[in-house]
């Protein structure tokens, strides 16, 4: 199953948000196993750089940043990926963005904990709670 994960589920597994942690370490586990085969955009490991900066030293950031592009297919973003995002006059032009580079993986789903801001794309979407409890059954 091809997921594309928001990078909110990025940074809750990476900044070990409470109340969110669990369920994206989950997620990361089921990408580690063979479960799910996960894509995340080039922005969300930019915006990831970005907000480990500010907390871990220059080389650790560098660390958890070269083990996301190792463990994840990554989405490019082109001036293509924006113009149509625009086209679509989305709700949120972030998330279609980000949604948009990872078509060419043919996502089957998207996890994240704003699901709002993926409401007029074609994709099912879920939250991380919603994409475990649908895997357990």
């Amino acid at each position: 199953m091809n997921v594309f994960i928001d990078t909110n589920v990025v940074v809750d597994f990476l900044g070990k948000r409470e109340g969110f942690f669990e369920s994206a370490a989950m997620i990361f586990q089921m990408q580690k196993d063979g479960k799910i085969d996960a894509i995340v955009s080039s922005l969300t490991i930019i915006n990831c750089a970005y907000i480990l900066r500010k907390v871990f030293s220059r080389e650790v950031m560098l660390d958890k940043v070269e083990k996301l592009c190792k463990t994840f297919r990554i989405s490019a973003i082109d001036k293509t990926t924006l113009v149509e995002a625009l086209e679509r006059r989305p709700y949120d032009f972030e998330d279609a963005v980000q949604y948009i580079s990872a078509l060419p993986y043919k996502p089957d789903i998207v996890i994240t904990r704003d699901k709002r801001g993926f409401l007029d794309l074609e994709v099912p979407i879920m939250t991380p709670d919603e994409f475990i409890a649908e895997c357990k059954k």
